[in-house]
């Protein structure tokens, strides 16, 4: 003679119910996981952009860089005629 259950629903109420318990947990979990996730990253990019922010000046458009070569062409002494003018 087997033996059954007084109430064969009973458990699978309790089995559904902590299922949603044990769902709902993960969901409470995973949300304070990102919220401290992402306020980790804003201080972090607000640690960032504040040790940044004046290492480019021109970049803002308070300055004028000017690429290119140039040549001085300031006419220079020949160390002959400078050594005449000393005694």
């Amino acid at each position: 003679m087997e033996s059954y259950p007084a109430n064969p629903g009973g458990e699978r109420v309790v089995g559904v119910l902590l299922g949603l318990f044990f769902l709902l947990a993960v969901f409470v979990f995973a949300s304070l996981a990102l919220g401290i996730l992402l306020a980790a990253g804003l201080v972090v990019w607000g640690w960032l952009w504040w040790r940044g922010r004046s290492r480019l000046p021109a970049d803002r458009g308070g300055g004028v860089v000017v690429e290119g070569e140039y040549r001085d062409v300031t006419p220079s002494q020949r160390i002959e005629e400078r050594d005449r003018g000393r005694p």
